[in-house]
């Protein structure tokens, strides 16, 4: 009888065992929010991510954060980037597919029906919208935020570059709250660039604030991310 007992023991400190291997490998659950991802039914391309944080449970509007990739790149990149910070504050982000390998060039306007549609369908404060990017993203967010001002409370530009045509018609523009964040290394859009940009912005008596980040090379700058939602939360409400 003995031997029996000894051997259920076992069987029951193995189970348990197998029981905390399972809790520790399961996946990331709700706690941490959820990435789905979407399509707009259209001709256009109008594939995107969306990363769904826990509080959006609550059924309370959150705010929105947009965020365009790179030359040749991905969705998933800036969900990554994102996904910690806006876990932990209540944001959700939108990483919408570029039509064609980048931003400059092609019809992009899918990108703004797309946050028109989500805000419909998801619990997101219309007036609490950040467009932000890195690298062509960030250059586009310049051009996507001035024509829709009414869609976005503020830009983000990250690694971007202000194209020409529209630094030449700031005046024109407008006035929408800027956060330039830039490396002091950037190979491919040196410096010197986004503080001319910068510059230009002041000039006009735009709000901006600029993070300049000492040995930056191109790309997102991670530990940025709460910095730029610092700055986006201190905003005067629109």
């Amino acid at each position: 009888m003995s031997g029996k007992r000894g051997s259920v023991s076992v069987n029951l400190n193995c189970m348990a065992l197998l029981l905390v291997e399972l809790v520790m490998a399961a996946p990331v659950g709700a706690a941490d929010g959820d990435v789905v991802s979407g399509k707009l039914p259209s001709g256009l391309e109008g594939r995107y991510v969306l990363f769904v944080p826990p509080q959006a449970k609550a059924g309370l509007k959150l705010p929105l954060i947009v965020a365009l990739h790179g030359a040749g790149g991905k969705p998933d990149g800036p969900i990554q980037w994102w996904k910690t910070s806006a876990a932990e504050r209540g944001y959700f982000v939108l990483a919408p597919k570029s039509n064609g390998g980048t931003w400059p060039g092609g019809d992009q306007s899918h990108v703004a029906r797309m946050v028109v549609a989500l805000e419909r369908e998801r619990p997101i404060d219309p007036k609490r919208v950040l467009l932000t990017g890195a690298s062509d993203g960030g250059t586009w967010s310049y051009v996507l935020g001035f024509q829709n001002p009414r869609l976005f409370a503020a830009l983000a530009p990250i690694s971007g570059v202000m194209m020409r045509t529209i630094t030449g018609s700031l005046r024109m523009q407008p006035k929408m709250p800027i956060c330039v964040v830039h490396g002091t290394d950037d190979k491919v859009f040196i410096v010197a660039r986004a503080r001319a940009t910068v510059k230009a912005l002041k000039n006009e008596h735009y709000s901006v604030n600029y993070i300049e980040v000492a040995g930056g090379r191109h790309g997102w700058f991670r530990e940025q991310a709460a910095a730029i939602l610092d700055w986006f939360e201190k905003l005067p409400a629109p």
